[in-house]
């Protein structure tokens, strides 16, 4: 088995996430996971009030004229590719999230076909293969998607979750390969060495012959920015698994990038916050205004996280947690400058993900996982 990668930051396709996906230097020990959660990288322009509404609107792109460039020009080694089969459909979904679920992902053979789009790139891509069980009734299906796909791509990815681990590893385990992974997806579930059902997985995990790695949500789905308290530890975010992750048989660990799970909701209402990683002492820090204003990011939260005592702790450490390399502290310098504007959650989405991920990356290189 080999020793990469230490770390596998999951992307949902969101535009800021491409953003981080187009500028981060992954290097040798991480390899980047991408959610496809929506055919093209744009719809198509909305016809002028009163114009003539076309039948079939036209994609400004294909699927594969958005994926497929993006990942050849990633700088990573490997890249996992998922069309998430686990992602539960919602009224409330973005409309072409909603409409690629059911209509792409929602299908086997839809989706399979879809994967081997990628095969251009197959010495760079890791499908990720899932169980339809849950939304079929599918018995066999990760067994059908294997065989498919393997003579397209040398090394196939196998994502399985609590509820449905003992279902999913009797079929995984025949197909498994050396150079195979397993990505076992514990959700939110809080890691407990000592909880017996989460000890009967560590230890079938064992039995493996295969790269194992071990996800964890860190950021709870039920957080907002409204709860947040300025400039405070955010205790409800665990960020343990960084210290878990072996004990869970797990040769490397996953997260959502140091940010929370995007449910892939429509729009909501303004409300500046920003989740700020510390990492001297693996703990994320709050910052909001209770002003619903845009404005607010530039004049009351840039400042404060400069001004903090995480900052002052990183600025201080031996490793180079706040460097030139560290793109999302860059923009936060230009924002405090005035050189760059700053009133865009989305652009501080983007800031929390360049820096905990730059943050990771030299954790990595200081040989903090080995």
């Amino acid at each position: 088995m080999s020793k990469e990668p230490k770390y596998v930051p999951i992307f949902r396709g969101r535009q800021q996430e491409f953003e981080v996906l187009k500028s981060f230097d992954f290097g040798k020990r991480i390899y980047p996971c991408i959610e496809i959660i929506k055919e093209l990288d744009r719809l198509p322009p909305k016809p002028r009030k009163g114009a003539k509404k076309p039948a079939v609107p036209k994609p400004t792109k294909k699927f594969e004229e958005v994926y497929l460039p993006l990942i050849q020009n990633l700088t990573a080694e490997k890249v996992f590719v998922d069309l998430p089969v686990h992602l539960s459909t919602r009224k409330n979904m973005v409309d072409v999230t909603l409409d690629f679920l059911q209509t792409v992902v929602g299908n086997r053979k839809t989706r399979t076909s879809y994967m081997k789009k990628f095969e251009s790139l197959a010495s760079k891509v890791i499908p990720v293969i899932s169980t339809y069980y849950g939304r079929t009734g599918e018995a066999n299906s990760i067994t059908l998607q294997a065989n498919d796909l393997r003579t397209s791509f040398g090394i196939l990815a196998f994502r399985t979750f609590p509820e449905s681990f003992h279902r999913d590893i009797l079929q995984i385990e025949s197909i498994l390969t050396k150079k195979d992974y397993v990505i076992m997806d514990w959700e939110d579930t809080l890691l407990d060495r000592s909880d017996e059902e989460q000890t009967v997985i560590i230890e079938k995990l064992l039995t493996l012959k295969c790269n194992i790695i071990i996800h964890r949500n860190a950021v709870p789905k039920e957080m907002t920015n409204v709860s947040l308290i300025h400039t405070r530890v955010i205790d409800r975010i665990d960020n343990s698994l960084l210290d878990k992750y072996k004990d869970f048989s797990g040769q490397g660990f996953s997260d959502y990038s140091g940010i929370k799970k995007d449910e892939i909701n429509k729009g909501g209402a303004v409300s500046p916050g920003f989740i700020y990683y510390d990492a001297v002492n693996n703990q994320f820090y709050g910052y909001k205004s209770d002003v619903k204003k845009l404005s607010e990011f530039e004049t009351t939260i840039v400042p404060a996280v400069i001004s903090s005592a995480a900052t002052t702790r990183m600025n201080t450490h031996a490793l180079d947690y706040l460097g030139t390399a560290n793109i999302g502290w860059g923009i936060i310098q230009r924002i405090h400058r005035r050189e760059e504007p700053g009133g865009s959650a989305g652009k501080f989405k983007r800031i929390g993900m360049e820096h905990y991920l730059h943050c990771m990356k030299t954790r990595i290189s200081n040989g903090d996982f080995d």
